[in-house]
């Protein structure tokens, strides 16, 4: 194998195929970034058995071949070298050699026949969507996925379809958010649970690109296709929550107020919050107050009057003021409504006038 490229764009799509080699110790191959040069075309793949990505960069190719190198020895190595614009890269019995204008570096690589393949989705249901669109429904809901492993369904986001519209959904039981993203054209009849550690994966990837983004689902697997990359991702065999069924049709109580402010008095609040982040929101129309206060017997104490527009009953309700805080970030608007039915139940909170995105947090019970 003998290419030269561009060194930044190599350094680029190394830096995301690293990010998804596997630190394995029973297979080693596994952390390492396979170079395949063919028909004018450098092809970067890398996987880790539940994510595999491949990317595709014009190369001037004198002879074709491949090789498998450690991914974050390459990434590091490309890294360290921004002062020059062209690489040349050749290999010769897993020997690979990197020349620049100033600088010849060997590395010691693996037998690429070793590499796993990854898996191509030629059939499937689907949807063509931007990448940047597909990026803003995941980041709107992947912080109320579940961390732990325990429960695999729920420590992914559920990709599916309402009508014309694509919807992502994450939730740890504690709180849920969902994002809907109007889109034409989408054909999925069964939803997709993607697994939170390979989407984060995927969206790493397609936040680097403004390409529209060919989306085919299958019963084991979601794929993302575009002009010069193509991702894979293991899907979870499971039941997804029916968690519309919890999604409340009406409130008794309603809070509009400037995110902004909201802001600024949960930051404060959790200076003095205690370790399960409770805040108490009181709310009383009739004489226009709406207070959110925090209380740490070893640190202090908050009290914040915020100016809002109040209706319906009175209440008092505890909340994780983190899991408040979290949310904000996914409203587009300028103001925001919570809403609420009692202080035993799920408060809502959305961008005002704004139903494409619903969060809903559980009350604290300590």
């Amino acid at each position: 194998m003998h290419i030269t490229c561009n060194r930044e764009s190599i350094q680029k799509y190394v830096a995301h195929a690293e990010r998804v080699t596997g630190k394995n110790l029973s297979l080693p191959i596994l952390n390492s970034v396979l170079l395949i040069a063919a028909h004018k075309t450098l092809i970067i793949r890398a996987t880790n058995l539940e994510v595999g990505v491949e990317f595709q960069i014009p190369a001037n190719i004198t002879k074709e071949g491949s090789v498998a190198l450690s991914g974050s020895l390459l990434a590091n190595t490309l890294a360290s070298i921004t002062d020059e614009q062209e690489v040349t890269i050749s290999a010769d019995k897993g020997i690979c050699t990197i020349i620049t204008k100033t600088k010849k570096l060997t590395i010691k690589g693996f037998l690429h026949d070793d590499f796993p393949t990854i898996p191509v989705i030629k059939d499937g249901e689907g949807f063509i969507m931007s990448s940047n669109k597909f990026t803003q429904g995941a980041k709107s809901v992947l912080m109320s996925a579940a961390l732990s492993d325990v429960k695999p369904e729920i420590s992914s986001v559920y990709l599916h379809q309402i009508a014309d519209q694509v919807v992502f959904t994450a939730t740890d039981s504690f709180r849920l958010a969902e994002k809907k993203i109007k889109q034409t054209g989408t054909t999925i009849s069964h939803g997709v649970i993607i697994p939170v550690k390979n989407i984060i994966e995927i969206v790493r990837v397609l936040e680097s690109t403004t390409e529209d983004i060919n989306f085919l689902v299958t019963k084991n697997q979601i794929s993302c296709t575009g002009k010069s990359l193509y991702i894979t991702s293991r899907v979870v065999q499971g039941v997804y929550p029916d968690y519309e069924q919890i999604l409340p049709k009406s409130h008794t109580t309603e809070v509009v107020l400037l995110k902004q402010d909201l802001l600024n008095t949960l930051k404060l609040s959790t200076l003095f919050s205690d370790k399960f982040h409770k805040v108490v929101v009181s709310v009383n129309p009739d004489k226009k107050i709406c207070i959110i206060s925090t209380k740490n017997t070893e640190v202090g104490e908050t009290e914040s009057n915020l100016t809002a527009t109040l209706s319906g009953d009175p209440i008092e309700i505890s909340l994780n003021g983190k899991h408040i805080f979290d949310c904000l970030g996914a409203i587009e608007k300028d103001s925001v409504t919570m809403e609420f039915n009692g202080s035993d139940k799920p408060a809502v909170i959305r961008g005002l006038g704004d139903n494409s995105f619903t969060y809903l947090t559980m009350p604290l019970t300590r």
